[in-house]
């Protein structure tokens, strides 16, 4: 069941755009997830090991937190319940992650994404060029629906952060390294993904800082420059002078009052906005309006009506807007909490030898990556989540012939 709920991400396209299953199939791995935590439940004297019980806490916590504060808003059991899915799933999905994989199925799929990274490629080029998809439509095998791009983003990270920290660590050689970096910035030139090359040169450096000085090293960080320059240039040449990267047009990005409209949210300025707006008591600013009461569905009974009222505002498209609106400042910060203790928590274990050092260094990388793209868009509320929280939890999974339990 972990198994098809790893694998869920690529098959979904496949399976709804492809063979034109219905829409609804993509609820099936809710009900995996919802019989492995019965069983997980049933078992968690044999399985559960004691660096796994604090992320359970945690959860456990933060769930109890936010129904209480739900008491307080309440509007519908079946808000509620739609936010706790929304949310929730992918720290279940970790759980599951940590107990049912060892060091072995780790690498083993993280060997896996890196043979679908070139089916990946493959794919979109030929969406490009033969079928004339581009931008938000661009997925490769995540699919051409609008916004299927930013799965991208998360799948990128994985593979190349992967694979420069095997660089560097002398255990991959320099034309595969170099051909991955390529081929993913020129795959994000195509789909318009200018924010996945800052996050590239943030992936780049930050495996520079994890790992030991070398020349190996030196010539990794000339040669991404010389492919990064390059690469960027495409923005300009598919879509026009005004998507070039740039360092005003960063900025500009950053401070813009709005993203698609005159009338929807920035995705940087979203909060203050929203304070200003729309949660103007502090106790609003402080707990939300509860999980669910802003959340958007095809199941109109968990459709809530503020989003009826107010989707023009776009904040669906941004967690950090989203998760303000329904938890407040304490709800979001604890939200984001979660990939600080996953750094800290990866960081101490590689230093105690407690763990891969690789899926250390890999879970340090993602945690820094989704602790952004909270801000970035709503990708990590998406089946994409279920690969991030994947490489969160690859310091935790079981190492070989281990039987510590709690």
């Amino acid at each position: 069941m972990t198994v098809f709920i790893f694998c869920f991400p690529f098959l979904m396209a496949f399976l709804l755009d492809f063979l034109g299953l219905p829409s609804f199939l993509k609820y099936i791995v809710d009900a995996v997830y919802i019989v492995a935590v019965l069983m997980l439940y049933a078992h968690r004297k044999s399985v559960i090991r004691k660096e796994i019980s604090p992320f359970i806490a945690f959860a456990a916590g933060f769930f109890l937190f936010l129904l209480v504060i739900y008491l307080f808003n309440f509007q519908s059991p079946f808000y509620f319940i739609w936010g706790v899915r929304n949310n929730f799933r992918f720290y279940i999905a970790f759980v599951l992650y940590s107990v049912a994989f060892d060091e072995e199925d780790a690498e083993s799929y993280l060997n896996i994404m890196d043979v679908l990274f070139w089916v990946n490629a493959v794919i979109t080029f030929f969406q490009f060029f033969v079928m004339g998809y581009r931008q938000d439509y661009l997925g490769g095998i995540f699919g051409v629906e609008k916004g299927c791009n930013a799965f991208s983003i998360i799948f990128f990270s994985i593979v190349i952060g992967k694979s420069l920290l095997l660089f560097m660590n002398k255990q991959q050689n320099v034309w595969n390294c170099f051909l991955k970096c390529g081929v993913s910035l020129v795959i994000a030139a195509m789909a318009e993904l200018k924010f996945y090359f800052v996050l590239f040169v943030l992936i780049l450096f930050a495996s520079a800082l994890m790992t030991r000085f070398s020349f190996r090293k030196v010539i990794l960080i000339l040669g991404a420059a010389v492919i990064l320059m390059f690469t960027s240039l495409l923005l300009p040449i598919l879509f026009g002078e005004g998507r070039t990267m740039s360092l005003e047009n960063i900025i500009k990005t950053i401070t813009a009052t709005n993203y698609a409209t005159t009338r929807d949210l920035g995705r940087f300025t979203a909060i203050p906005t929203i304070a200003r707006d729309y949660l103007t008591d502090w106790s609003d600013r402080l707990f939300g309006m509860g999980l669910g009461n802003c959340d958007t569905s095809s199941f109109d009974i968990c459709n809530s009506e503020f989003y009826k009222s107010h989707s023009y505002l776009n904040y669906n498209w941004f967690s950090s807007a989203f998760l303000f609106l329904e938890t407040g400042v304490i709800g979001l910060l604890t939200y984001l909490s979660f990939f600080v203790i996953c750094f800290v928590s990866a960081f101490r274990r590689m230093k105690r030898k407690e763990a891969n050092e690789l899926f250390c260094r890999l879970c340090m990388l993602m945690s820094v990556v989704c602790f952004i793209m909270v801000f970035y868009n709503s990708s990590l509320r998406t089946e994409i989540g279920y690969m991030a929280f994947f490489s969160l939890a690859l310091p935790f999974v079981k190492r070989n012939q281990q039987e510590t339990v709690i």
